[in-house]
């Protein structure tokens, strides 16, 4: 069946929906906190003096905890286009693959259950947010995530022109801390922006979001008054990240946005995801970048050729693991952050990196875990692309574009608890099955009135 875009007015998905309520101006504010997890930490310190009396883990546990009374005060789960069976059967394996890893594989039962929160947290509760579907307008979350990005860019390009964190990277407490990312470029050391994200890599994917978003904009009459400055600038921040996985990301996600806002065609982008992993896969592997690992710039090619070294050696750990293990997992995880720090001389770390989601997910729960959560994230791309078809508003669309770089972006680094949070505000802002049988009664009715033939006519007609 083809897919056809209703490209009305944002005013027109708007009518369908009442103005946001409370709980789910909450409820985003509550993956906000989780998304952009280093924000809450830096105001404890400010208004400490350098300390975090609550730790991160109690204000995820407590977003959390409120998203689940939620689901008890409305009484509902709105699953309606959610890939529920495949998350069933992911839920499940990890239940299992949980005694697996701790009574065979000998791994700390606490270790495990950080590991499960740094990788899957936002997969595993998932269905939590369908409690509040369709509460949020599209209005008020387009109006918040420019409010945060306004003051996100401020301080990436405080950290960038002034080549200072600005903010505290660490708490007297030891409660919290970011490891400062460092790059190499011109013979000096360089701060990549992280904002009030914990990394720069995250701190750019949002800003391709909002980049896709001001593309979203300009759908509108007169929309691109607005739409293109805020494109220019998610570009110019995404710039100061100095992580070249998010300036690949924003050229997919900037093709994914045209077409989502101008295409004739957008049933086609369900591929565009395959699309950009090739493109990743060429990059890895074609060889492009030999020759460039002398350079001290942006065209230095020495994280790359790390991660192929580190992909090769858990390759070749897999290979040489009995196939229980190389079914269900080694458990091994980066739940502290693990991040290669560059200086004058050579990349350093403190722990041996994957930065590779497929074979992250395959080290920690085994080809059968990997195939699940990539299953599983393939059918939340799926939901995601079917709202911003069905109803093509800004955000919608910021988000969708956003999401359409998940397997390339998986090629480079280990952000899918990140795609999880985002993933959030789309159920938030989807369709309810009520706003979606009005929308099939109003074009049905719209289909009528076009072939409808008066009585008066009809009898001459006979």
């Amino acid at each position: 069946m083809n897919e056809i875009t209703y490209s009305y007015d944002d005013s027109y998905w708007e009518s369908l929906r009442p103005a946001s309520t409370l709980f789910a101006v909450l409820a985003l504010i509550a993956v906000l906190v989780c998304a952009i997890d280093s924000a809450p930490s830096e105001l404890e310190m400010a208004l400490t003096g350098g300390y975090v009396p609550i730790p991160q883990s109690v204000i995820k546990i407590a977003c959390f905890a409120f998203l689940t009374a939620l689901v008890v005060l409305y009484d509902k789960l709105d699953l309606s286009g959610f890939p529920t069976r495949v998350w069933i059967a992911t839920v499940i394996f990890l239940s299992l693959d949980f005694g697996f890893l701790w009574f065979v594989q000998r791994k700390n039962p606490w270790e495990i259950v950080l590991a499960y929160n740094a990788y899957y947290c936002p997969l595993i509760f998932l269905p939590v947010i369908a409690s509040v579907r369709g509460k949020l307008s599209n209005r008020t979350a387009t109006g918040v995530l420019l409010c945060v990005f306004a003051a996100s860019a401020v301080l990436g390009w405080a950290q960038y022109i002034l080549q200072d964190p600005v903010i505290r990277l660490a708490s007297k407490d030891g409660n919290f801390r970011i490891i400062g990312s460092l790059w190499t470029q011109g013979g000096e050391r360089s701060t990549r922006s992280t904002s009030f994200f914990g990394n720069s890599q995250e701190f750019g994917s949002f800003c391709v979001l909002v980049g896709a978003m001001g593309i979203g904009m300009c759908r509108k009459r007169g929309g691109w008054k607005l739409g293109v400055p805020v494109y220019l600038l998610a570009v110019a921040s995404c710039y100061s990240s100095l992580t070249r996985t998010s300036f690949v990301q924003m050229f997919f996600a900037t093709i994914a946005a045209l077409i989502f806002t101008f295409g004739r065609s957008p049933r086609r982008m369900k591929w565009l995801p395959l699309i950009a992993l090739a493109f990743a896969l060429y990059i890895a592997f074609s060889g492009v970048t030999s020759g460039l690992g002398d350079k001290k710039s942006m065209a230095n090619d020495g994280s790359l050729q790390m991660r192929i070294n580190q992909w090769g050696m858990y390759t070749a750990i897999l290979e040489r693991s009995g196939t229980p293990q190389q079914l269900l997992g080694l458990g091994f995880c980066q739940a502290a952050r693990p991040a290669m720090v560059a200086n004058k001389e050579a990349f350093t770390h403190d722990v041996a990196l994957i930065d590779n989601l497929f074979l992250a997910y395959t080290v920690h729960i085994g080809l059968i875990g990997a195939a699940l959560i990539l299953a599983l994230m393939w059918g939340m791309w799926r939901f995601v692309r079917r709202e911003a078809i069905n109803q093509p508003t800004p955000v919608i669309i910021g988000l969708a574009s956003f999401w359409s770089t998940f397997l390339m972006t998986s090629m480079f680094n280990i952000q899918g608890a990140n795609f999880g949070f985002w993933f959030f505000i789309v159920v938030l802002l989807a369709r309810n099955t009520s706003e979606i049988d009005q929308t099939v009664l109003a074009l049905d009715a719209c289909e009528t009135e076009a072939f409808e033939v008066t009585p008066d006519v009809a009898g001459s007609t006979a």
